[in-house]
């Protein structure tokens, strides 16, 4: 399904190009790092999810980290454009760093592929999917 990380990168455009200030984040130091990491870590998971598994064996992982980081480039480009946000190379490195961890995370720990591989009303009804 391609419709979840196209969502998200649609979310994420309409944030970047917001063309007002929003409110300030919390007053952690390099929250916009972590918020970076995790946004993005997620995004390499759907794009990991989306793609043929069959087809790229060994390469499906560093296809999906290539794809999110491609699109950490657009994302900083367009915050290099908006007055009120600015672009960071170490924004782009989260990104990375925050795909890469998602993805090795969801490959190597069942539970949490489980969980999100379980539809939400099965989850609320302590379902958890069956896979492999």
């Amino acid at each position: 399904m391609l419709w979840p990380v196209l969502a998200l990168m649609a979310t994420l455009a309409w944030a970047s190009g917001y063309s007002q200030s929003g409110p300030d984040g919390p007053e952690i130091p390099y929250f916009d790092k972590i918020a970076h990491f995790f946004v993005f870590g997620l995004m390499g998971t759907l794009w990991y999810r989306c793609l043929p598994d069959r087809s790229m064996r060994r390469a499906r992982w560093l296809a999906a980290v290539a794809l999110a980081l491609a699109y950490g480039v657009v994302d900083e480009w367009i915050q290099a454009s908006n007055p009120h946000r600015s672009s960071d190379v170490l924004d782009w490195v989260a990104d990375g760093g925050g795909a890469l961890t998602a993805i090795f995370v969801y490959r190597g720990w069942r539970l949490y592929r489980r969980t999100l591989e379980t539809r939400i009303g099965d989850l609320f009804r302590g379902k958890l999917a069956d896979i492999d």
